[in-house]
C-alpha cells in the first residue's frame, strides 16, 4: 500500500486534546529534542508547536519561541529605530521517518515564516548540527542565509537566519 502524500498542519499547545500524541511523535522521532521543547527559556516567552498531521496521526512537527534578539546569547536586545526587535527561533523541528520527502518538512518551516512575519517578528532564526543535511537542505532552499559554527568543544553547527521585514 503506498503511502499517502496528502496532510494538514495545525497550530496546537499543551491544552489541545491530542498532546499526547504529539509528546509521544517527539519521543519516537527525536528524543534529543525534548528538552529544547520543556525548557524553561521558552516558557519565559510566546511559543508556538505547529503539528503535522497524514492520516490522523501525528507525523511531524516546528516549535519555536517568540524572542527579543540577542538576551539568549548574552548580548543586550537588538533595537532599529528604538523598537526592540524580536525573532522567531526555532527550537525543535522533525518529521518522521516514514513521512519524509512528502513535502512536510519544507511546509513546516513556510508555515513558521508565515506565523513569524504575523506575529511580527524581525527574522527567523535556527541552530542545526553539522549532519543534518535533509534539515540544512530544506532551510537553503527557503532562502535561509547559513552561518557555520565551531564551538570550543569541537561540535560542529549552522546557525540559519531568514529576516522577514
Amino acid at each position: 500500500m503506498a503511502a499517502t502524500t496528502t496532510y494538514t498542519i495545525e497550530e496546537w499547545d499543551e491544552t489541545h486534546p491530542r498532546w499526547g500524541e504529539f509528546l509521544a511523535c517527539l519521543q519516537a522521532t527525536a528524543p534529543d529534542q525534548a528538552s529544547f521543547v520543556f525548557e524553561k527559556h521558552g516558557r519565559a516567552y510566546q511559543t508556538c508547536l505547529l503539528v503535522a498531521l497524514q492520516s490522523g496521526e501525528v507525523v511531524g512537527f516546528i516549535r519555536f519561541v517568540v524572542q527579543p534578539i540577542g538576551p539568549d546569547v548574552n548580548c543586550p536586545p537588538l533595537h532599529l529605530d528604538g523598537v526592540p526587535l524580536t525573532e522567531a527561533k526555532i527550537h525543535a523541528f522533525a518529521v518522521s521517518g516514514k513521512a519524509r520527502r512528502q513535502g512536510i518538512g519544507t511546509e513546516l518551516q513556510r508555515q513558521t515564516i508565515r506565523r513569524a512575519k504575523a506575529l511580527g517578528c524581525y527574522q527567523v532564526a535556527s541552530y542545526s548540527c553539522y549532519g543534518r543535511s535533509a534539515n540544512h537542505h530544506i532551510k537553503l532552499s527557503l532562502g535561509f542565509a547559513a552561518q557555520p559554527e565551531a564551538h570550543g568543544d569541537h561540535h560542529q553547527g549552522v546557525y540559519f537566519l531568514m529576516p522577514l521585514w
